[in-house]
């Protein structure tokens, strides 16, 4: 079992040290982890840090090879283990962060690059707090076309090893929209799933939607449509926050993507997948 979305305390969203998640993942039978702690770096937001101890600082190059020097320190202790540790990072895509982003992650040596959109408009859809302020000018149909056109850029960049949550929009998205949430355009979909293919990016069967409105990202409707357009790379996370989160649903996980035909998951070392049979 493996589990490819991981924040520790270093997330300022998020708690926990890597050796205590890395602990978890020994007493709970997991094989592999993969942290992949935020990279927010939209400079019209005021989230671009990162936390060492009680500490916030900017999300900086040097602050990046500070937590990989952190992570690759514990693979080494837990390697007796036969634990996997993997270095990742969950990087939040929005138009135009290309070049600063390649700039930042020069040379740094990450096995998996996850990329999410998280906002729209520079407002946070991800967010208790201000997902509504984003609802409240966009009609259900406006925000799907706008997700998933930020979702093409994202392909497009091919910066990315895979996709998170798909379809977050639903986690606050259904209690404002209802049903209409989760009529995706076919074409739309599709057209994704199609250039996802051709670059031979994955997507994430993220498990904390059990956790938060008892259905996994994505959809039941969205995974027979990647199952149709032929994809084989999937990889799978918890998003834990919190220690205790670590692992839950995976097992699950593995049953949901077989349910659809699909017969692996991925793991990824220096950026190159590797084939986990389900």
């Amino acid at each position: 079992m493996i589990d490819y979305h991981v924040h520790t305390h270093h997330s300022i969203d998020a708690e926990g040290t890597v050796r205590e998640y890395c602990k978890q993942a020994i007493k709970t039978g997991l094989k592999e982890i993969c942290f992949t702690n935020h990279c927010e770096l939209d400079p019209f937001r005021n989230d671009s840090l990162i936390r060492f101890t009680d500490h916030k600082q900017p999300l900086t190059r040097e602050a990046l090879l500070r937590l990989q020097d952190e992570i690759f320190r514990e693979r080494e202790f837990f390697r007796r283990s036969s634990l996997k540790v993997r270095f990742g990072l969950e990087i939040g895509y929005y138009d135009g962060i290309e070049p600063y982003l390649k700039k930042l992650l020069e040379d740094i040596n990450f096995d998996f690059l996850l990329g999410s959109i998280h906002c729209l408009d520079h407002i946070c859809i991800d967010s208790s707090k201000e997902s509504s302020e984003y609802f409240i000018k966009h009609s259900a149909s406006e925000l799907l076309h706008n997700y998933f056109l930020a979702i093409e850029k994202l392909i497009n960049s091919q910066l990315f090893d895979s996709i998170g949550h798909l379809d977050v929009y639903k986690k606050y998205g259904f209690g404002f929209y209802k049903e209409e949430i989760n009529t995706v355009p076919e074409e739309i979909i599709r057209k994704i799933f199609r250039m996802m293919k051709e670059k031979k990016i994955a997507f994430e069967i993220n498990t904390a939607g059990l956790r938060r409105i008892n259905q996994f990202y994505p959809s039941p409707s969205i995974m027979e449509y990647a199952q149709e357009q032929g994809l084989e790379l999937i990889t799978v996370g918890s998003d834990a926050h919190r220690v205790e989160d670590l692992g839950k649903g995976i097992k699950q996980s593995f049953e949901y993507a077989k349910s659809f035909g699909f017969d692996a998951v991925y793991g990824f070392e220096k950026r190159k997948a590797t084939k986990i049979k389900i």
